[in-house]
């Protein structure tokens, strides 16, 4: 249901942020270090600066800045791109592959091009380009708008998208600072198979605690469709299985700063 309340808090990261969902002990995590720049499982694919209150700038129009599990990313050691193996399987390069996870940023938008573009936390899959017929690109997006709008994407490969509705969820973002989390876990789908929860929360006012779930859905198996491109037997088959990359993205905005990002591997 859209209306199901955000978990009961479960104590606060390395930042003092709420953590939504209780880490799996022993799983994967990972967080913007202080040393960011030397962070061999951090790849911003662009220029990042400190600023003086300790955040990171970014001046760039195309953003892309992945987190690794520990063992990183080799697209060598990804044996199949079949999508009926990767789901029996559980995941794409590794067992550790990031799959149950709560992703957690906080951004300021300074200066933007497009204000309808947005941001997007996104996971399950690995490099998104056209090699192997794009099958590596899979991912959930989940999306927060520069005029404050969200909704969840599902890429089934790279370039395969569908969209869930937009909803609203605050107002613009220039000019102020905001926690977004997007977390995607596996859930008992309704025919025996596994389906993919997907939630969207937000933090206004960035004070790290207040946060509010604005987008709710689970993917069954009944949204979108061509796995068979890589094939896959049913189409619209959820991705159910973990991948080596985790992304924080944005496009049109030239000037954002960040900070206190993390992916972790969670206990829904």
């Amino acid at each position: 249901p859209e209306d199901t309340p955000a978990p009961a808090p479960s104590g606060v990261d390395g930042f003092g942020v709420t953590m939504l969902y209780p880490s799996l002990p022993g799983g994967e995590s990972w967080a913007l270090a202080d040393n960011a720049t030397a962070d061999k499982r951090f790849d911003p694919q662009g220029t990042i600066t400190r600023n003086a209150d300790g955040s990171w700038k970014m001046k760039s129009t195309k953003v892309r800045m992945s987190a690794f599990p520990s063992s990183g990313y080799d697209a060598k050691q990804i044996p199949t791109y079949d999508r009926d193996l990767l789901a029996s399987r559980g995941y794409m390069q590794a067992a550790n592959d990031w799959k149950n996870i709560e992703m957690t940023g906080f951004v300021k938008v300074n200066a933007v091009n497009n204000n309808q573009d947005n941001f997007a936390w996104y996971a399950r899959g690995g490099k998104h380009n056209d090699n192997n017929s794009g099958c590596e690109g899979s991912s959930y997006k989940g999306g927060l708008h520069y005029d404050g709008r969200v909704r969840w994407e599902k890429e089934t490969w790279h370039v395969s998208y569908d969209q869930a509705p937009y909803k609203p969820a605050t107002s613009a973002l220039k000019g102020r600072w905001v926690g977004f989390k997007a977390v995607m876990h596996n859930v008992p789908g309704a025919n025996g198979g596994e389906a993919v929860k997907l939630e969207l929360y937000l933090n206004d006012n960035a004070d790290k605690v207040s946060w509010k779930k604005v987008y709710d859905m689970t993917d069954d198996g009944k949204w979108g469709g061509d796995a068979q491109h890589c094939g896959g037997s049913v189409g619209a088959m959820p991705i159910s299985w973990g991948g080596p990359i985790a992304t924080f993205r944005w496009d049109n905005a030239t000037d954002v700063d960040f900070k206190w990002l993390s992916v972790r591997e969670i206990q829904p």
